[in-house]
């Protein structure tokens, strides 16, 4: 039997973003080097559009049962989502239904202490809140334990930084329109984007800074946009704390 492995699993994505899957991997390699990695990707959609592209991605259930047949007798299943949302569950049942014993490292936002850290990790990132405004990007989620998290994580940023700082989702809350109406009544005229994504795919590069009619981009011409951040998978702060995730879990093997 060999000894057990990780599996990252991710949400996926089609832009070029997907680089940061190449660095946070080869990050973990420095930290693990004796262990085999894995990749699954929760989302169903996008296996199946990048096929297209001739690349086989393949769920977690999929890539549990290859490492039965290949004879590992346990895996951590390491969640690179944000909140504990609906892809996050996927991640939990794919871990059920598997003879092997696995057990799940938590996504990045998953107690008070991970959003204290992960405030940390973007802080260097806002810049002077008299000079600018910045709005931290999630995707959101129709799930009510997630959109519970991104509205606790909101508390945090505004507790740090009462003015011109925002948390705001592509979907859901906090949401878009009402971070919009305050940068409206706003005297500044600079705005930076920080995604709260673990690749600033195509929420990021389409919904958010895109050339459409309805992207955040569009609604707030007459502004200067700096939307340059990466991704938090390239944040070295934020893998520290994937990192603890994985180690707690790999604890309780």
């Amino acid at each position: 039997m060999k000894d057990g492995a990780i599996v990252l699993v991710a949400f996926g994505t089609l832009t070029k973003a997907r680089d940061t899957y190449a660095f946070f991997e080869e990050r973990l390699r420095k930290r693990f080097p004796d262990k085999d990695i894995l990749w699954a990707f929760s989302s169903k959609n996008l296996r199946k559009q990048i096929e297209k592209e001739g690349i086989s991605w393949k769920s977690p259930e999929r890539v549990v049962k290859t490492l039965k047949k290949e004879g590992y007798k346990s895996a951590v299943l390491q969640s690179l989502h944000i909140v504990p949302g609906i892809e996050f569950e996927k991640v939990v049942n794919a871990a059920r239904v598997s003879r092997l014993n696995i057990s799940v490292g938590m996504p990045l936002l998953s107690s008070e202490i991970d959003c204290y850290r992960t405030l940390d990790a973007l802080s260097g990132s806002i810049p002077d809140p008299d000079e600018y405004i910045t709005v931290i990007v999630g995707h959101g989620s129709v799930h009510s334990g997630a959109g519970a998290v991104y509205m606790q994580f909101e508390e945090f940023v505004t507790s740090r930084y009462p003015k011109n700082v925002y948390v705001s989702m592509v979907d859901g809350l906090p949401s878009w329109e009402s971070t919009r109406k305050k940068i409206k009544k706003t005297a500044l005229r600079k705005i930076k984007l920080i995604p709260l994504m673990f690749v600033a795919g195509e929420h990021f590069v389409n919904d958010v800074l895109g050339n459409y009619k309805d992207s955040w981009k569009t609604q707030l011409r007459g502004f200067e946009i700096d939307g340059s951040e990466k991704g938090l998978g390239f944040n070295e702060k934020i893998l520290e704390i994937y990192f603890d995730h994985l180690k707690d879990a790999m604890e309780k093997l």
